[in-house]
């Protein structure tokens, strides 16, 4: 058996920095974790609080966001790229307070539901993802073009890094107030950073764009746009069977993205247990250091 030795100055420096080291790595793991269990679970108390909002405040908020985006159709609103501009501002005077929570955006196949806030500032885009200045708030209506804009990794969440494997068909939901808006991923793109006449709206279509960086892999560029076409349900006689294949292949997230998320809770486990084995190894040699003075 091995004797126990006394701490010194240098190998309590060494325990410190091993154990900033596994902090760094193991709470952000922590944290999406944490996120990954709670994600329903927002969701349904964000639900919750929307259905108990009044009739006439929703109306009100409705109309807000109507002249807003009329606005946006009427004028040449410039873009600011979200990921750069640093003194990025609300300026949505239409609202009362647009850090709150406007809705969510749920993708199934990635098994991502988040918060939606209006004006991509970064302490918006840090807590979720958030409409772009300039582009239509996401309520819906012909002629609309609404950015949502979503970090493509973030500390404590994947928040879009997975987005790329949205292909043609697939469901994208924002839910709002009682109401519940369905796209269907119709293209993909990667355009620069200053592209903005890419965002231009698409006749009198309604859609939906995902804004994230590009490539994959950092450092990240370019900027890749998820375009989403808003979906009307078919009739019950006519698209039953439909509806039935399109929810069967939707509701399980692609392997990556499963993948990836076993891999991040057996980190997390990892990083837990070696934390624990490291704090007990310093505190049994702090206590033989003290004994043997």
């Amino acid at each position: 058996m091995k004797k126990q030795s006394k701490l010194t100055k240098i190998s309590f420096i060494g325990y410190l920095l091993i154990l900033i080291g596994l902090l760094f790595v193991t709470v952000p793991l922590i944290n999406r974790t944490a996120n990954e269990i709670s994600y329903n679970k927002r969701l349904e108390e964000f639900e919750k609080e929307q259905a108990q909002r009044p009739k006439e405040e929703i109306e009100e908020e409705n109309k807000a966001a109507e002249k807003y985006n009329e606005l946006v159709k009427n004028s040449d609103t410039s873009i600011l790229d979200p990921f750069t501009t640093e003194d990025n501002q609300n300026r949505y005077n239409y609202f009362k307070n647009s850090n709150e929570v406007f809705a969510y955006l749920e993708i199934p196949k990635l098994g991502k539901n988040l918060p939606i806030y209006l004006d991509a500032t970064l302490d918006h885009i840090s807590r979720g993802v958030a409409q772009v200045e300039g582009t239509s708030i996401p309520i819906g209506g012909k002629g609309t073009r609404s950015v949502i804009a979503g970090h493509r990794d973030w500390w404590g969440d994947t928040m879009f890094l997975y987005v790329d494997e949205l292909v043609e068909g697939d469901d994208v939901y924002v839910k709002r107030a009682t109401e519940t808006l369905h796209y269907k991923v119709s293209d993909k793109e990667v355009i620069g950073p200053y592209d903005w006449d890419r965002l231009d709206k698409r006749g009198d279509q309604d859609v939906l764009t995902l804004l994230t960086c590009s490539p994959f892999y950092p450092p990240r560029p370019d900027r890749l746009l998820v375009n989403c076409i808003r979906y009307e349900e078919p009739t019950e006689a006519s698209g039953e069977e439909e509806k039935k294949e399109e929810k069967n292949e939707t509701q399980a997230p692609v392997k990556r993205v499963q993948r990836a998320s076993l891999l991040t809770k057996i980190g997390a486990g990892l990083g837990i247990i070696l934390i624990i084995l490291l704090l007990v190894r310093l505190f049994k040699r702090i206590n033989y250091t003290r004994k043997n003075k």
